[in-house]
Parts: C-alpha cells; sequence; structure tokens
C-alpha cells in the first residue's frame, strides 16, 4: 500500500518542531537564528540585505530576489538588486530595497 498523505504530516512535525524550538529560544532568551536554525535578516538603510542561515536562492532578478530561510521564503523587492556577496551561511544583496517578506 502507498502513503497517500505525500509527506505532509512529516512536513507538519517538522514545522512543529522547529516552532518548539524558536519559543524554547525566546523563554531563555536565547537568538533563535542560533538555536533553531533559522533565518536572520538584516536590512540597513534600503540598500542592503545580509541573510544568515539561508537555504539558497530560489529566484534571482534585478527586482526580486527568494530566499529560502527555513521555514519561510524570504522574498527582496528593490531594483538594481545585486548579489554581492554569498557563502554556505550568509548572502549579501546591494540596490534599493522596497520591501522583505516572509512567506511561509
Amino acid at each position: 500500500m502507498h502513503d497517500k498523505r505525500g509527506g505532509g504530516g512529516r512536513n507538519r512535525l517538522k514545522r512543529a518542531g522547529e516552532e518548539a524550538l524558536v519559543r524554547a529560544a525566546e523563554l531563555f532568551d536565547l537568538p533563535a537564528d542560533v538555536i533553531a536554525g533559522v533565518a536572520r535578516v538584516e536590512v540597513t538603510g534600503g540598500r542592503e540585505v545580509v541573510i544568515e542561515n539561508h537555504g539558497g536562492i530560489l529566484e534571482y532578478s534585478g527586482g526580486l530576489v527568494r530566499v529560502a530561510g527555513g521555514t519561510a521564503v524570504i522574498e527582496v523587492s528593490g531594483d538594481s538588486l545585486v548579489l554581492e556577496a554569498m557563502s554556505a551561511s550568509e548572502l549579501r544583496l546591494r540596490g534599493r530595497v522596497f520591501g522583505v517578506e516572509f512567506r511561509y
């Protein structure tokens, strides 16, 4: 027999576990990004975005960059967005930043 759920139950359990880690971090006043591997986003002056603990770039253009961020997809919208630097743990965008959204 085949499982018709398609892994949906497993994804819910993973998400619940990640949320529990974030709550524990808040309870003990620890940085959630460190404890749970949650992405950390820093925007400086509407000209630079640094994303730590990312899971890679999903989409890239001069007006929109979508990044895997653990439990969410991080969307950076703007104009003339340029990937200035990227490593396994951090990426840095420059350009005119109009907004940053988290899609769950």
